[in-house]
C-alpha cells in the first residue's frame, strides 16, 4: 500500500495537481487537451517517419530502425501519461506499474534471458556469415551452404531454449521424454520422407555431384539445378522439369558426366563387307583429325564393333573437353559430316539394309513356263 501511494505520488508530482484543478477540471478542457495530445502523436509519428531515409543513409538500417522504433515507443509511453494527467486517472498507471513491479531474482533471469537471446541472433548471424564467405570461395556447394544454415541455426535456436528453459526451472526431461515419442511416431508415419531427407545429408556431405553438373540418375538424363534436402531438381534437355528423391539418387546408379574434365564419344560407322577395314578405319581417323569439336589428346580411333545385317559396324571414339550435351551433339554431327565427304571421295560404301535371296545347292530356282508367263503378266503363280 506504501508502495502505491509512493507510486502514486510520483506520477503526480508538484505543481501537476495544481495545473489539474486549474485548466483541465471541465469537459471542454479536457476534449482540447486530449485532441492536443493525438495531435502531438501524429506529428511526432510524421516526423519520425521524415527523418528514417536521412538515418538510414547515415548511420545504416539497423541503427535507423532502432532509433526510429525507440522514438515512438517513447512518444506512444508518454502519450499514454498524458491522456490519463488529462482525464485525472493517474491512479491506474500506478495501479498497473505496481502490478507489474518484479522481484530482483525475476529481473535476473529476465536479464540473462534477453542476454542469451542477443547471444543468439549474433551468432546466428555470425555463422550465416562465414557460411557466406566459404561458399564464395567455392569451398562448399549451394546445397550444402543452404543445409548449413539449416542445421547451425536450429542447433543455436535448441541450445539457447535449452538454457533459458533451464534458468527458468523448467524440467527438461519430461520435454525430451515427449520429444521422443513425437520423433518415434513421426519416423514411422513417414519413413520415405525421413529417407529422403537422410539422404539428402549423404549427399551434402559426399558431394557427387553439384548444381549445373550434367548426370544421369535411371532413366533421367539432365542438368542439375537445384538441390533441397528432399529432392534434386533436374532439367532436362527436352526442357522438363523432373523431382528426383534424394533416396532414390542414394540407392541407384549415378553417372556424372561433368565429373571429368573429359569425355568419350562414340560414333557408329557401317562399310560394305568387301571393304579393306584397314584402310576404312585409317580414312575415318584422317577424317576427324582437326575437328574444332573433338579434342586431340586422346587420339581418335576406330575399332571394329560387330557384324551388321548388311555391313560391318566401325565405331569412332573421339573425345571432346569440358563435356556437356552441345558439345557432346556438335561433335558427333561434325564426325558423321566430315567421314561422310571423305567415304564420298575415297569410293567407300556405306550400305543400306537389303536382302539377298540365295537357294540351297546348286540347282537355282526352277521356272517353269506357266510361271513365266505369269511373271510377264504380274500375276501370282501357282
Amino acid at each position: 500500500m506504501v508502495a502505491a501511494v509512493r507510486l502514486l505520488q510520483a506520477l503526480r508530482p508538484e505543481p501537476l495537481p495544481s495545473i489539474q484543478e486549474t485548466y483541465l477540471s471541465t469537459l471542454e478542457a479536457q476534449l482540447l487537451a486530449t485532441v492536443v495530445v493525438v495531435l502531438g502523436v501524429v506529428l511526432g509519428f510524421w516526423l519520425a517517419r521524415l527523418g528514417y531515409p536521412s538515418l538510414r543513409r547515415r548511420y545504416g538500417v539497423q541503427v535507423a530502425e532502432a532509433t526510429t522504433v525507440a522514438a515512438m515507443g517513447v512518444l506512444v509511453a508518454g502519450s499514454v501519461y498524458a491522456l490519463s494527467v488529462v482525464w485525472h486517472v493517474t491512479y491506474v498507471l500506478a495501479y498497473t506499474l505496481e502490478t507489474a513491479q518484479i522481484n530482483r531474482f525475476t529481473a535476473a533471469q529476465q536479464l540473462v534471458t534477453a542476454a542469451l537471446v542477443a547471444v543468439a541472433y549474433l551468432a546466428i548471424r555470425f555463422v550465416n556469415r562465414s557460411i557466406d564467405k566459404l561458399s564464395e570461395t567455392d569451398a562448399i556447394t549451394t546445397h550444402q551452404r543452404e543445409v548449413a544454415y539449416h542445421v547451425t541455426d536450429v542447433a543455436i535456436v535448441l541450445g539457447t531454449a535449452s538454457l533459458v528453459l533451464t534458468i527458468w526451472g523448467v524440467d527438461l526431461t519430461n520435454i525430451f521424454i515427449g520429444a521422443g515419442a513425437v520423433t518415434a511416431i513421426v519416423a514411422l508415419t513417414a519413413r520415405q520422407t525421413l529417407a529422403a531427407m537422410l539422404a539428402g545429408f549423404i549427399l551434402l556431405f559426399s558431394r557427387p555431384f553439384r548444381v549445373g553438373d550434367w548426370i544421369e540418375v535411371n532413366d533421367t538424363t539432365g542438368i542439375v539445378t537445384d538441390v533441397t534436402i528432399f529432392n534434386t531438381k533436374i532439367q532436362t534437355f527436352t526442357e522438363k522439369h523432373v523431382l528426383v528423391p534424394n533416396d532414390e539418387i542414394t540407392d541407384s546408379q549415378l553417372i556424372n558426366y561433368s565429373e571429368n574434365d573429359q569425355l568419350r564419344v562414340d560414333v557408329e560407322i557401317g562399310v560394305d563387307y568387301d571393304t579393306d577395314l584397314e584402310r576404312a578405319q585409317a580414312v575415318v581417323v584422317d577424317a576427324v583429325e582437326g575437328l574444332e569439336e573433338i579434342r586431340t589428346s586422346p587420339d581418335p580411333q576406330v575399332v571394329a564393333r560387330r557384324f551388321g545385317d548388311s555391313a560391318i559396324v566401325l565405331e569412332l571414339q573421339v573425345w571432346i573437353g569440358d563435356p556437356t550435351k552441345r558439345r557432346q551433339l556438335d561433335a558427333q554431327t561434325a564426325a558423321i559430316e566430315a567421314v561422310t565427304e571423305r567415304f564420298e571421295r575415297e569410293g567407300i560404301e556405306i550400305p543400306f539394309p537389303q536382302r539377298v535371296h540365295a537357294p540351297r545347292g546348286d540347282d537355282g530356282f526352277p521356272i517353269t513356263e506357266g510361271s513365266r508367263e505369269g511373271l510377264e503378266v504380274g500375276q501370282p503363280t501357282d
